[in-house]
């Protein structure tokens, strides 16, 4: 029989009590150590507090500065979002005397906003920084750059606004010292002095360096007025002249439609001087005009008019210049003349000017040769004093009539037919008619040859006959400055024997004429044979 070892069923008492004292002895131990820190802490407490000055001195002196720093910072933050002079008692600067100061300004603290930033310094505020010119002086302060200029020409229209629109105030001459102010786009702000009234002047018309322009303040678009309405008269009477002056012992220059609109630029007492757009100058009776009112008011007053009898006098305007005994290039050579040589004008004919030089020598120039200015042109009279053209043997005597012709079956033969038919502007058949390039484009379509439409361009359409004298029959024949127009204007088909057939006017319609009459002769410019 195994023998086992016998637990007890209970604890003795006294065993139980030794282990209570022993957990007890531990958790008094472990409260000891948790309050002893406190206790020690709060005897220091009071101590600092019975002896603050003993205890601030055992502190290191960088915890007393954190601790200033960590106090003073926000605060020093709220004081600097407040409104200058808030805080601070406000104090004035006042400029000039007390009874006339341009302006009042209050002192403040100084605010530097973003510190950390990279930049300048401010000035040093003591008595070396002068106090700005804008305490002292507003208007000196803002006060427009101003610059030195010169008008360009011999009298320049000065204007209220910068441009054309604008109404023109005053008239300067060539060369006037002006201080130009300031610029808007193209035109200038000047004035001749600082006490007078700005006006604006055309950049074209000023003669200023780009260093100087540039300098300029701009002038904004709401300091500029807007502008007036435009100065213009109605005509209220058909046929009214157009004169090169203000009278009638002027020049007239043309006529004028009813109700034709004219721009008034003068006065000069009971005559405007006018513009026609797109065309040329000149003055009118006012009473024929119809003008709004107001219009007038704005006008200025002519400071000077043409002369009525100026002196009839031109210059050559180039060298080696020929010099002709008729107003035609056929007329033989009589000399040469040099340039700038000032020249009387005699008379003129079409587009040649009678002269006479300085030695005493009378004749004809070309005049797109001669300078002189068209108020003097028009006064020059119309002259017929020269000898007629050489013309051949068979040219002289009774114009040819249709006889003789021979009756071959050349574009010329065929051309008399149309003897009658009627004229027609752009007509290019007989059943409509013909003009003159359109009677000889239809006369070679006939033979098979195209010409160009044109009398200008059938001039280049063949080999070029230089004189009447050499044309033979079928050639073109070609003219120029006929009717008012400039350049080749009309064509005819000659028909040998010194005649031409051509398709003239809505009168006459298609004729045959003489080309050795005279005016023929003066407009004749070549020939040309078409290439068959």
């Amino acid at each position: 029989m195994i023998e086992q070892r016998q637990r007890p069923l209970m604890s003795s008492p006294a065993t139980e009590l030794d282990a209570l004292q022993r957990k007890a002895n531990r958790q008094r131990a472990r409260h000891q150590r948790i309050a002893k820190p406190i206790v020690l802490g709060w005897k220091q407490v009071q101590a600092s507090i019975s002896s603050p000055v003993a205890t601030l001195a055992r502190v290191p002196a960088r915890f007393v500065l954190h601790l200033v720093v960590a106090l003073v910072l926000p605060i020093a933050v709220l004081l600097g979002q407040l409104p200058p002079g808030v805080l601070a008692p406000t104090q004035q600067i006042i400029t000039g005397n007390e009874s006339n100061a341009d302006i009042v300004v209050p002192l403040a603290p100084l605010s530097i906003d973003n510190a950390d930033a990279i930049g300048d310094a401010p000035l040093p505020d003591d008595a070396n920084i002068p106090i700005p010119l804008s305490l002292i002086s507003l208007s000196e302060a803002l006060a427009p750059v101003v610059v030195p200029a010169a008008i360009v020409g011999e009298r320049v229209n000065l204007r209220n606004g910068p441009g054309s629109e604008y109404d023109v105030v005053s008239r300067m001459a060539g060369d006037t010292q002006l201080q130009v102010i300031g610029r808007y786009g193209d035109w200038f702000q000047v004035r001749e002095r600082a006490d007078q009234l700005p006006v604006w002047v055309s950049g074209e018309l000023l003669n200023i360096s780009d260093a100087a322009a540039s300098t300029l303040f701009e002038v904004q678009q709401s300091a500029i007025p807007l502008p007036p309405p435009p100065k213009v008269g109605l005509v209220q009477e058909a046929g009214l002249l157009l004169r090169d002056g203000p009278g009638t012992n002027y020049v007239p220059i043309t006529s004028l439609q009813v109700n034709t609109k004219l721009e008034l630029l003068e006065i000069y007492q009971d005559w405007y001087h006018v513009g026609i757009p797109g065309s040329s100058d000149g003055w009118v009776k006012g009473q024929f005009l119809s003008i709004e009112p107001g219009i007038v008011a704005r006008l200025l007053v002519a400071d000077a008019i043409p002369d009525a009898n100026p002196a009839l006098i031109g210059r050559i305007l180039e060298d080696k210049v020929n010099l002709r005994k008729g107003p035609d290039s056929r007329y033989a050579k009589v000399g040469l003349t040099t340039a700038n040589i000032q020249v009387d004008l005699l008379g003129k004919y079409k587009d040649w000017v009678r002269v006479r030089l300085p030695d005493g020598t009378k004749a004809w120039v070309f005049s797109d040769l001669v300078g002189a200015t068209s108020h003097v042109m028009r006064r020059v009279p119309v002259s017929k004093d020269f000898p007629a053209l050489p013309v051949t043997a068979r040219a002289r005597g009774n114009s040819p009539g249709l006889a003789g012709i021979a009756a071959s079956g050349d574009v010329a033969s065929f051309a008399i037919q149309f003897v009658g038919y009627r004229y027609r502007w752009g007509g290019t058949s007989p059943s409509r008619g013909f003009d003159c390039s359109g009677f000889t484009s239809y006369m070679y379509a006939q033979y098979g040859v195209g010409l160009p439409r044109t009398a200008a361009s059938q001039y280049s359409s063949g080999a070029h006959v230089g004189s009447i004298d050499s044309l033979a029959p079928g050639d073109l024949v070609f003219f120029a400055n006929t009717g008012g127009r400039r350049g080749i204007s009309h064509v005819g088909l000659y028909l040998g024997g010194g005649r031409m057939i051509h398709a003239m006017t809505p009168r006459y319609g298609v004729q045959v004429s003489n080309v050795y009459d005279r005016y023929w002769v003066s407009h004749f410019v070549g020939g040309a044979r078409p290439r068959r």
